[in-house]
């Protein structure tokens, strides 16, 4: 017989999971399909198990204490190197299974194996062991993530060229390693490689670290790479990986070849949509293989939903946007289809980047009159007491003092962004970050001295403007 669900979703990473229990909580029938692990990405490859690398090759290298104190204890690499593996995949374990376990207490059933659509919001699920079970649901997500793109020329069937999902599996340890790909994936493995004393050179094809990050602290990235040693190729791509005498050379598009013994691909990622049944399901697909949604995440196909990388690969707290927005429009429930508009993104490299909302170059573009406020870290307290510096930086409006972008450059600053964008969401001004009574020391207490540079900018600039000393129309710095 067939098995009649309300919500049948197609993936358990992040979207999967948030939309599935969005439904459940509000008595709907869910049943997710699975054919990896609890979780997906975030669970297995990316995500989670990235930042658990980052966290065991911080602690048991001793890299960061070393510029603080001047003194490194750490075991040799070949001691090391195991004791990080077990660590993250003691992690991956552990996430896995709490995923499993929200999933059974809140009756969510749970099917291992492949699906593929069918006509009227059919699914058929293929187990393991090749038996196949057709399910029937009033509304069907898809949110089956996405995987590391591998391109014509790189030979990912040599042991020591790796994607960003092979890179745990490495058992030797190279003497130097290629990163191609300048975005956040290969600069948080090029500072975790030259962290645990293996040199690193990273291959970007755009002409600077990080496109879509403010400049200002992509540039600090460069410099710290400087620092580090970390050779730059920027506006170069690998157009091929060959071995020569028993070593990796990557070929660059500028003629520049480079001698290695390993190479890590991460360089975009490509649309987990094959063998999904999509075009006999009516979704449509775009130029780059993407399923085409509407604001409500709604695919082509009545009935049929998308979100997540499937849709435009993004972070994970993304993907949980979009997932709950669908679940709740397929369910009914209009009051969780908004989405946070306020883009955010965080690079979790030594140290980590993160930013909310609009980049300097994008006011600029956009010719809105702004002001910049900014904080040296290593000036707070708890900057101190760490002995690492960083920056806040706050950008808003010259007019209203609206709040346009929060950007942080330092440990931990994918937290220290949570407030900023909590502002932002609420369309506050800046002041809100002086009315505050925040804790010290801590890095947060930055918002108030950046907030108190950025209004002293802005009192100078009223003052130029009213002795005609200055005009309006230019970005005040």
């Amino acid at each position: 017989m067939n098995e009649i669900y309300d919500l049948v979703v197609i993936g358990s990473g992040p979207a999967g999971e948030v939309a599935a229990e969005l439904a459940a909580l509000f008595g709907h029938r869910a049943l997710i399909v699975e054919r990896n692990k609890p979780g997906g990405v975030v669970t297995t490859t990316g995500g989670a198990p990235t930042k658990a690398l980052r966290e065991a090759a911080l602690y048991l290298t001793g890299y960061r204490q070393e510029e603080v104190y001047g003194v490194r204890a750490v075991a040799p690499l070949e001691v090391v190197l195991p004791t990080i593996r077990a660590r993250v995949e003691h992690v991956r374990d552990v996430l896995q299974g709490e995923v499993a376990h929200r999933f059974a207490v809140r009756g969510i059933a749970y099917l291992q194996g492949t699906a593929r659509l069918g006509p009227e919001r059919t699914v058929r699920v293929t187990s393991p062991g090749e038996v196949e079970r057709k399910l029937v649901a009033r509304t069907v997500l898809v949110a089956t993530g996405s995987r590391p793109t591998h391109e014509a020329g790189i030979p990912f069937d040599d042991p020591d060229v790796y994607d960003s999902d092979e890179i745990y599996s490495v058992k030797t340890i190279p003497r130097e390693i290629v990163i191609v790909g300048g975005g956040p994936t290969g600069v948080e493995f090029a500072t975790v490689f030259t962290a645990l004393g293996i040199p690193a050179t990273l291959v970007s094809q755009s002409d600077r670290l990080l496109p879509a990050v403010d400049g200002e602290l992509a540039g600090l990235m460069a410099d710290e790479f400087q620092r580090r040693g970390v050779r730059l190729f920027l506006g170069a791509s690998a157009v091929g990986v060959r071995r020569v005498d028993g070593q990796l050379t990557v070929a660059l598009s500028t003629g520049t070849e480079l001698s290695t013994d390993a190479v890590l691909i991460a360089a975009g990622r490509t649309p987990n949509v094959e063998g999904l049944g999509l075009e006999d399901a009516g979704v449509r697909l775009d130029a780059r293989g993407r399923i085409v949604v509407d604001g409500y995440y709604r695919t082509t196909a009545p009935g049929i939903y998308a979100a997540g990388d499937v849709v435009k690969p993004a972070l994970a707290s993304t993907a949980m946007q979009q997932g709950r927005a669908a679940a709740a429009h397929a369910c009914g429930l209009v009051f969780g289809v908004a989405v946070d508009q306020a883009d955010s993104l965080a690079v979790y490299g030594l140290p980590e980047i993160a930013s909310v909302g609009a980049t300097e170059e994008q006011v600029q573009a956009a010719g809105i009159p702004y002001v910049v406020g900014r904080c040296d870290l290593a000036t707070t307290p708890r900057g101190a007491i760490a002995g690492h510096g960083g920056l806040l930086k706050l950008i808003f409006r010259a007019d209203d003092r609206k709040v346009l972008g929060v950007h942080c450059f330092g440990d931990i600053a994918s937290e220290v962004v949570g407030l900023g964008h909590v502002v932002l969401h609420v369309g506050g001004s800046v002041e809100v970050f002086l009315t505050l009574a925040l804790n010290t020391p801590t890095y947060s207490y930055a918002y108030h001295d950046a907030t108190v540079d950025g209004l002293t900018r802005l009192t100078e600039l009223m003052g130029l403007a009213d002795g005609g000393g200055a005009g309006r129309g230019g970005p005040p710095q």
